[in-house]
């Protein structure tokens, strides 16, 4: 499921946060708000405020670093979903 126009139009007019630079990467991959929010344990509506500019809080901070590296590094979004299960231990 591919994101809708009015969010990627969202996401790159956003200021580059370190939130909105995790929305550039899954928005590139098409990996899911639900995703991003079962990696960090936030909520999709949180994901997609730091998708659009919003600050990452200190609570979330390393697990959203940790997760825009797996973006960073993986050719698709199943490849990321993989090693963001391992890493952050979710069960698929």
């Amino acid at each position: 499921m591919s994101y809708a126009p009015s969010i990627k139009q969202a996401v790159a007019k956003a200021p580059k946060t370190l939130g909105n630079q995790l929305g550039r990467w899954a928005v590139h991959l098409d990996f899911s708000v639900l995703r991003i929010s079962k990696a960090t344990g936030a909520t999709r509506q949180t994901a997609y405020n730091w998708m659009t500019g919003g600050q990452v809080t200190q609570a979330y901070r390393d697990r959203v670093k940790s997760l825009l590296e797996i973006l960073r590094t993986s050719p698709t979004a199943e490849q990321a979903w993989r090693k963001a299960c391992h890493r952050f231990q979710i069960r698929a």
